[in-house]
């Protein structure tokens, strides 16, 4: 079970993107935490807040959103609740997943000598993949039944800060390869605009919504020479030592230490 809370102006926002993308991506986010654990997501209840005034017409687009990305993975739509108010639009999926015998792959898992890998590219989300990104959800069942996954989370906090709860609750620590992190175009892109670098928003920036696992060299291996996960790139960034926090290695084999970076809803 999963629950997510998304709240215009922070998760999106209703001037720059349609409330269909909006109601469609709070589906999304709910699908991507289940695919993380390498199960089925099943049945959804979702509670709205709208704000005053709001139309039946854009209440409709809301729906069609949600039911277009709900029929494409096959989630039905149970119930939930809807209240008005004074507020900014708000909404809330919860979410219910299937192990199909399977056992849920949790962030506790990680072992020394485990392999990092990711799916996908990363960076730069905010430039429209926020809003548009496919969850994961066959991907994590195929690693789930084929592969011996010891740790999985997605990314949508960040990389460096999502590799960093499996690095808490698992008790190990990681170096990164710098060179071997996925930058996507649109970290590029985004980079030109801010002044930092494309692997600055790599490893810092939030909402990929891409799946980061670790697994022993062997497993690791086969996922990547593995024909069963062709529609999607898989890197390996990294390894999982003994110690705490996450290091850094550069081409030039230079080791740094560097702090989790990403979104936090309350900072101190």
């Amino acid at each position: 079970i999963t629950t997510d809370m998304l709240i215009d102006g922070t998760h999106f926002d209703l001037k720059k993107c349609t409330i269909r993308e909006a109601g469609r991506k709070a589906i999304a986010c709910s699908i991507s935490d289940i695919a993380a654990m390498g199960c089925q997501a099943t049945v959804a209840v979702i509670s709205i807040c709208f704000p005053e005034h709001t139309t039946e017409k854009s209440a409709r687009e809301l729906y069609k959103g949600i039911w277009n990305i709900a029929d494409t993975y096959n989630i039905e739509i149970a119930g939930g609740d809807i209240i008005s108010g004074r507020g900014p639009f708000c909404i809330n999926v919860t979410l219910l997943g299937r192990d199909d015998g399977l056992k849920p792959i949790r962030r506790s898992g990680a072992r020394v000598g485990d392999a990092i890998l990711v799916t996908g590219m990363l960076g730069g989300s905010i430039l429209g993949k926020h809003l548009s990104f496919e969850p994961r959800l066959k991907e994590g069942l195929i690693l789930n039944k084929n592969f011996t996954v010891h740790a999985m989370i997605d990314i949508s906090d960040g990389l460096t800060a999502d590799l960093n709860h499996i690095l808490e609750e698992s008790c190990v620590g990681a170096i990164m390869y710098e060179d071997q992190i996925p930058v996507s175009h649109a970290a590029v892109e985004l980079s030109k605009k801010t002044g930092h670098t494309p692997l600055y928003h790599a490893v810092s920036d939030g909402e990929d919504y891409e799946l980061l696992m670790t697994l022993s060299k062997a497993q690791a291996k086969k996922v990547l020479s593995s024909e069963l996960l062709t529609d999607v790139k898989v890197s390996c960034i990294g390894e999982i030592v003994e110690g705490r926090g996450i290091q850094i290695k550069s081409s030039r084999g230079n080791i740094r230490r560097i702090k989790p970076r990403g979104y936090e809803h309350l900072k101190s």
